[in-house]
C-alpha cells in the first residue's frame, strides 16, 4: 500500500486509488502518517479536527473515525491506546519517507548530490495534503514539511552552483516568488556575478535591502552584507573600512538600537508623527504605557532611533527606576542630563528646582530628544522634559500617566499569536521540527516580547532538544517563572517592578486571585477573597488595571494571563496561610452556583438535596445569577470548575462534589460532555478516598450519561451503582441506579425486566416521597417501555403523567414532549405531534442544544412526510444532515433514518425504505441496540404500506 502526502492526499493498493470520502477521516490519517512512529495524543487530534468549537463527545467521535479507518484500510495497523493514536506503516510505503531518504543518500560530490536532489524534489505533485483541510490548517501542519522541501531546493541550487551549472535563470524566477528567503537572493548573486552581471547582482542586493526595511525594519543578514561587499571588490580601496569620526560634541545615549521588532508598525508610525509634527510651541511628548514585559522599553528605543536624527542637538537616556524597581530621584537623573549637556561638575546646583530650571533653559533653543524609561508618576517625568519647540520627549510607564495632559498617550498591547510565532521563529535564527510544541511555547508567552525573547535565546542555543522540556515546564504555574529566565532577563523582575507600584490591598488581591484558577473571572470574586463589599472590590481592581497587572475585557470582567497568575501565586505562598480568603472564596462560588442551578429549570434530581451556604453580602452577583442562571453559568462555569479542584486540594472534598453536581444539569443542557467528565471523575476520584459513600455514589451516578454508555454498560454499572447505594443506605440513589438499569434493559430488548425495573424504582420513591423530576423521568422509561410493545395508548398514558410531574418548560419537559409526539405519531395524531414538537423544538434552541433539537426536526420532517408534504420534509432534513458529521452518539443518525424512511413509504419507494430499514438494523448490531434491531425487524414485517405486508 503507498500513500502520498506530497501533493493532494492520496492511498493507493496495487495501482489501485483507495476512496477516503469522509474529510475528517483522511485528516487523521494523514496527520497520523506525517507522525509515523509517533503516539499523537487525544487532545492534539481533537485540536486537528476542530480547531474551534469541538463536539462534545469528541473523544468518541475520534474513536468512531478510527474505526471506519481500520475498515477502510484492513491491512494498515492503526493502534489506539490511552496515551493516544499511531500507524505501523513501512517507511517506503510513504512518500514523504522516500523523500527524505533521496535527501539523506546525498552526498558531497556536487553533480551526484544535485541529481539525488532533484530526484526528492520530484515526489513532490503539489503543495503537501492539498485536499485534506483548509488552507490555514495545511499551512500548520505541513510547515515543517515545506520547509524541508524549500532546503531541499536550496541545497539542489548550491550543489549546481558548485558543478559550475548555469542557473540564474532559474533562480530569478524562485525570488520573485519568494524574494525575502536570503539563501536564495545570495545564490542567485552569486550566479550573476560569475555570468558577469555584477550590475544585476547589485541590483538584486539592494531590492532586497529595501524590501527587509519597508515591510519588515530589519537590514539584511551578515552573509548578504558580506557577499554585496565582495562583488562590489573590484575597486581595491572598497576594502578599506573608514575610520572612526572625531569624537561627538553632543549626547548621543540612546541604547543600542531593537534590532528585531515585529508588531508595532502603527505604533512607531504615530509615535513618530507626533515627535515630529511643526508649528509647536512646547515640547512634542509621547507617551507608552502597557503592561510589564509587553516591550514599551524596546518600542520606545526603536522610535527614539526612527527621529534621532530630528534631533541633531543629541539624545538623552535615563532610566527612572533602580534595578530593585525603586524611583531615581529627580536630583540624581537630572545632575546626570546636565554632565551630558556639558556642565561642569562644579556649575551644576545643589538643589532640585535649580537643577530643573537649568535643564530647561539649557534646552529652551535646541533640537533634543529626551528618552525617560520606566516612569512611576507624572511629577517625576514633569521635571525631566525639555521646553524648546524643537525638542522631545518619549516616556515609558506601566501604567498610564494622566498627569501629563499635553503629553500623547499610547497603549503598548500584548503581540498577537501570528506575530509572536514570527517574532520567536526569527529569534531563534533556525527552523525547529517540532512546530506544535513550539506553537505551544509560543501561546504561554502570552504575546509579551519579554517572555518570547527569552523563549527564543534559549531555543536558539538548544533547538528542538530543549523544546519538550520548556513547554512542560512553562505549563505548570510552579515552574513557569523559573523557566523565563535568561541572563538578566527575566518576567519576574519586570513583575516585581510593578508590584512596588502598587497599595498594600491591591497586592493582596492580586496574590489572592491565583485562587481563582482561570484566567477571567468578573469583579465580584474581590470581594470574599478581601473580605469587603462587591464596590470596594471593584475599586481594587482599577487599580491592578492602571498597572497592567489585570485587563479589563468588559463591563465588570477582567482578565489575568497565566504568567502573571503563576506570580500572583507565589506572592500568596509568600504572605502565608490562605485559608481563610479561599474559604471565603469557595463559599460564594457555592452559594452562586446553587442559585443558578435552582433557577436553570433542568428537571435533574441529583443535587436536590445538597444545602446552599448562608446568606452573603454579594447582591449584585446574585442578582445578576437571578436575572440570567443560564447566562451566568455560560460565562462562569470554567470558575466553578476551577473552585471545585481547588476545593479538593484544599480537603473540601464534600464541598467540591456540590460544585460538581450543581453544574451537571447545566452540562447536561449545554452538551458539556468532556468537561463534565473530566471534573465529576476528579472528584469521585477524591472521595474514592475519603469519602462519603452516599456523595461518592451521587457523583458516579450523574456522569454515567456524558459517556453515551453501551446498553450493556448501561445495566453492568447500574447494577453496580445499586449495590452501592444500599450499602450507603439511599433510597433516593437506589432508585436512580434503578432508571440507569431500566433504561439498559429496554436497549437490550429485555422488556419485561425494564418495566419491572422501573415500577419498583416508583414504589421506592413513593415510600419516602422522592423527588418530582426523578418519578417523572422513570414514568418517562414506562412511556418508552409500551411504545417498544407498540402498546401506544398506556405509553401515552406514562408520558403524560410524566409530563404532569416536570416542571414547565425544563430540559426534562422538552425531552418527554419530544416522546410523547412520536407516540402521537405513530397513533396518526399529525397534528397534535406536529403542535408539541414545534413548542418543543423552540425550548431546544433557546437551550442551545442542538443534538435534541436535530432530532425534534427530524420528527417534524416525518409529520410532512405523512401528510405527503415532502419538499417540506426534506428542507427539514436539510438543517439537520450539517449537525451529522459532529455527532458522536448515533441517535440523530438514527432519526435522520426513521424520517427517510417514511419519506421512501410514503412516496411509494418501497424497495428503498426496506433497505433503509436494513442499514439501521445493521447499524442497531454495530452498536449493540438490540432495540434497534427488533423495531426494524418488526416494521419490515407490519408496516401496512409496504406491498409486500398486504393481503
Amino acid at each position: 500500500m503507498d500513500f502520498r502526502l506530497l501533493g493532494p492526499f492520496e492511498v493507493w493498493d496495487e495501482g489501485e486509488k483507495i476512496a477516503l470520502p469522509r474529510r475528517q477521516e483522511r485528516l487523521l490519517l494523514a496527520v497520523l502518517l506525517l507522525r509515523r512512529g509517533e503516539t499523537m495524543t487525544v487532545a492534539e487530534l481533537i485540536d486537528l479536527v476542530w480547531p474551534e468549537h469541538p463536539p462534545a463527545n469528541a473523544r468518541g467521535a475520534l474513536q468512531v473515525y478510527f474505526s471506519r479507518l481500520r475498515k477502510a484500510l484492513p491491512g494498515v495497523q492503526i493502534v489506539g491506546s490511552s496515551a493516544g493514536y499511531g500507524i505501523e506503516v513501512p517507511p517506503d510505503s510513504v512518500d514523504v519517507e522516500l523523500f527524505r531518504a533521496d535527501i539523506r543518500a546525498a552526498g558531497k560530490d556536487p553533480a551526484a548530490k544535485s541529481e539525488l536532489l532533484r530526484q526528492a524534489l520530484e515526489r513532490w505533485r503539489g503543495p503537501a495534503l492539498a485536499d485534506v483541510t483548509t488552507e490555514a490548517d495545511r499551512l500548520r501542519l505541513t510547515a515543517g514539511l515545506e520547509e524541508e522541501r524549500r532546503t531541499a531546493l536550496e541545497d539542489r541550487i548550491e550543489a549546481d552552483l558548485e558543478a559550475g551549472r548555469e542557473v540564474a535563470d532559474e533562480l530569478a524566477t524562485l525570488v520573485a516568488e519568494d524574494p525575502l528567503r536570503e539563501r536564495l537572493v545570495v545564490a542567485w548573486m552569486t550566479a550573476l556575478y560569475r555570468a558577469g552581471r555584477k550590475q544585476d547582482a547589485l541590483a538584486a542586493y539592494t531590492q532586497l535591502a529595501a524590501r527587509l526595511a519597508d515591510e519588515h525594519g530589519l537590514d539584511p543578514a551578515p552573509v548578504l552584507r558580506r557577499l554585496h561587499l565582495a562583488i562590489l571588490r573590484d575597486d581595491p580601496a572598497l576594502q578599506q573600512h573608514r575610520k572612526p569620526a572625531a569624537e561627538e560634541t553632543v549626547p548621543r545615549e540612546l541604547p543600542v538600537d531593537i534590532s528585531l521588532l515585529v508588531g508595532r508598525d502603527d505604533l512607531l508610525a504615530d509615535g513618530a508623527k507626533v515627535l515630529t509634527a511643526g508649528d509647536r510651541d512646547q515640547a512634542a511628548v509621547f507617551c507608552l504605557f502597557g503592561a510589564a514585559g509587553v516591550g514599551k522599553s524596546a518600542a520606545a528605543t526603536k522610535l527614539a532611533h526612527q527621529v534621532a536624527a530630528e534631533f541633531p542637538d543629541g539624545q538623552l537616556f535615563a532610566r527612572l527606576q533602580d534595578v530593585n524597581g525603586e524611583a531615581v530621584p529627580a536630583r540624581t537623573l537630572l545632575g546626570r542630563m546636565l554632565r551630558s549637556l556639558g556642565v561642569q561638575p562644579r556649575s551644576v546646583p545643589d538643589e532640585t528646582a535649580e537643577r530643573a530650571a537649568m535643564f530647561q533653559e539649557l534646552t529652551a533653543d535646541k533640537a533634543i530628544l529626551v528618552l525617560l524609561d520606566d516612569a512611576i508618576d507624572a511629577g517625576i517625568v514633569t521635571a525631566l522634559l525639555p521646553t524648546g519647540p524643537a525638542t522631545a520627549a518619549i516616556v515609558t510607564s506601566r501604567k498610564q500617566l494622566s498627569g501629563l495632559a499635553a503629553a500623547a498617550h499610547e497603549q503598548v498591547q500584548p503581540l498577537d499569536s501570528a506575530t509572536s510565532q514570527d517574532l520567536l521563529t526569527n529569534l531563534i535564527g533556525r527552523h525547529l521540527r517540532d512546530q506544535a510544541t513550539l506553537a505551544e511555547i509560543t501561546a504561554e508567552c502570552v504575546g509579551l516580547p519579554l517572555a518570547l525573547r527569552i523563549v527564543g535565546s534559549r531555543l536558539a542555543l538548544s533547538g528542538d532538544d530543549a523544546l519538550q522540556t520548556l513547554a512542560g515546564a512553562l505549563a505548570e504555574d510552579d515552574q513557569r517563572l523559573d523557566s523565563l529566565v535568561a541572563g538578566d532577563l527575566a518576567v519576574r523582575t519586570s513583575l516585581n517592578r510593578s508590584l512596588t507600584l502598587a497599595d498594600p490591598v491591591a497586592r493582596q488581591l492580586l496574590a489572592r486571585l491565583s485562587l481563582v484558577g482561570v484566567t477571567e473571572f468578573s469583579s465580584w470574586v474581590a470581594a470574599p477573597l478581601l473580605d469587603c463589599d462587591e464596590p470596594t472590590g471593584e475599586h481594587t481592581f482599577d487599580r491592578l488595571v492602571e498597572l497592567g497587572l489585570v485587563e479589563l475585557v468588559s463591563g465588570r470582567r477582567y482578565r489575568m494571563h497565566s504568567l502573571v497568575r503563576s506570580y500572583a501565586g507565589e506572592q500568596l505562598a509568600a504572605a502565608g496561610d490562605p485559608d481563610q480568603p479561599r474559604g471565603r472564596y469557595l463559599d460564594a462560588v457555592h452559594r452562586a452556583v446553587a442559585i443558578a442551578d435552582q433557577h436553570l429549570n433542568h428537571g435533574m434530581a441529583l443535587a436536590l438535596y445538597l444545602q446552599v451556604p448562608e446568606k452573603l453580602e454579594l447582591p449584585q452577583v446574585e442578582a445578576a445569577v437571578l436575572k440570567d442562571p443560564g447566562g451566568w453559568l455560560d460565562e462562569s462555569w470554567p470558575l466553578v470548575s476551577a473552585a471545585s479542584r481547588t476545593a479538593i486540594a484544599a480537603g473540601r472534598v464534600e464541598q467540591a462534589a456540590a460544585f460538581g453536581l450543581h453544574l451537571n444539569g447545566y452540562f447536561m443542557m449545554r452538551g458539556l460532555d468532556e468537561v463534565r467528565i473530566d471534573l465529576l471523575e476528579a472528584i469521585a476520584s477524591a472521595l474514592a478516598e475519603t469519602g462519603p459513600l452516599e456523595l461518592y455514589v451521587r457523583i458516579k451516578i450523574a456522569v454515567v450519561p456524558a459517556y453515551h454508555p453501551t446498553a450493556g454498560e448501561l445495566v453492568q454499572g447500574g447494577e453496580k451503582w445499586l449495590a452501592l447505594a444500599e450499602q450507603a443506605g439511599s433510597l433516593e440513589l437506589q432508585a436512580h441506579a434503578l432508571f440507569q438499569i431500566s433504561t439498559g434493559a429496554r436497549h437490550l430488548g429485555e422488556l419485561d425486566r425494564d418495566r419491572e425495573v422501573c415500577l419498583r424504582a416508583l414504589a421506592i420513591l413513593e415510600q419516602i416521597d422522592g423527588p418530582r423530576s426523578l418519578r417523572s423521568t422513570i414514568m418517562k422509561n414506562l412511556g418508552q417501555n409500551y411504545d417498544e410493545r407498540y402498546e401506544y395508548v398506556e405509553s401515552e398514558r406514562w408520558y403524560r403523567q410524566a409530563m404532569a410531574l416536570s416542571p414547565t418548560g425544563s430540559y426534562g419537559q422538552l425531552m418527554l414532549m419530544k416522546l410523547l409526539s412520536e407516540v402521537l405519531l405513530d397513533q396518526g395524531k399529525l397534528d397534535e405531534a406536529e403542535q408539541i414538537l414545534t413548542e418543543a423544538l423552540s425550548g431546544l434552541q433557546e437551550m442551545s442544544n442542538l443534538y435534541y433539537a436535530g432530532q425534534t426536526i427530524c420528527l417534524l420532517a416525518r409529520v410532512a412526510f405523512r401528510r405527503k408534504q415532502f419538499a417540506v420534509g426534506r428542507d427539514l432534513l436539510d438543517k439537520v444532515r450539517p449537525l451529522l458529521p459532529e455527532q458522536t452518539d448515533p441517535q440523530l443518525e438514527i432519526s435522520i433514518g426513521y424520517a427517510e424512511i417514511d419519506l421512501a413509504m410514503e412516496s411509494g419507494a418501497y424497495g428503498k425504505g426496506r433497505r433503509l430499514r436494513h442499514d439501521l438494523i445493521q447499524l442497531g448490531i454495530e452498536q449493540g441496540d438490540e432495540r434497534l434491531q427488533n423495531e426494524m425487524r418488526y416494521w419490515l414485517a407490519a408496516d401496512p404500506r409496504d406491498p409486500l405486508n398486504r393481503g
